[in-house]
């Protein structure tokens, strides 16, 4: 899913380069589908920050410039593929042809941008966190067996360590 391009500070802090050519890198979040003490580690930092991060993105990046933005993000391997190709096959030829790399990055952040307002979908004009928010009360009111008229009115990731293991967990007031 592309989103608004955003400056990314630090490009492989808890991310894995899958694929790379001269202007974009496909990255995987570290423990992503790896499992063992790095996805374990990387759970709980997620959970305990409450970071809801998609495991793959697309980075774009001029060669010489140590600045990258975040042009896409996905939830599985299928869906940044199909963005990585349609990079690959739409932008790539295009890309080689500039000469000065600042018109290559203003170039890519408003074709981002362009496929972004074209998109209509009614799901992503929600607001994130009323979203959140209205998924975790009705997990609440599952997992608890409350009563409708019991609301929530905050939640909180939360964790502990049961011997050497940390464990992972939601705070609910109502």
């Amino acid at each position: 899913m592309w989103v608004k391009p955003e400056e990314v500070l630090l490009a492989n802090a808890l991310w894995v380069t899958e694929r790379a050519n001269p202007f974009f890198l496909l990255q995987r979040r570290k423990g992503h589908g790896g499992g063992g003490l790095t996805g374990l580690l990387v759970g709980t930092l997620d959970t305990v920050l409450d970071n809801n991060t998609a495991p793959y993105r697309i980075l774009h990046q001029t060669p010489t410039s140590e600045v990258y933005w975040t042009v896409a993000c996905a939830k599985s391997k299928k869906d940044v593929f199909k963005d990585w190709e349609w990079l690959e096959q739409n932008l790539m030829q295009i890309l080689g042809e500039f000469e000065a790399e600042e018109d290559v990055t203003e170039f890519v952040r408003c074709k981002i941008e362009s496929l972004l307002a074209n998109v209509v979908d009614d799901e992503d004009r929600e607001d994130n966190d009323t979203k959140r928010f209205r998924e975790a009360s009705a997990k609440f009111q599952k997992l608890f067996s409350m009563p409708e008229e019991e609301k929530l009115v905050n939640y909180y990731s939360c964790s502990y360590w049961k011997g050497r293991v940390p464990r992972q967990g939601w705070l609910y007031l109502s």
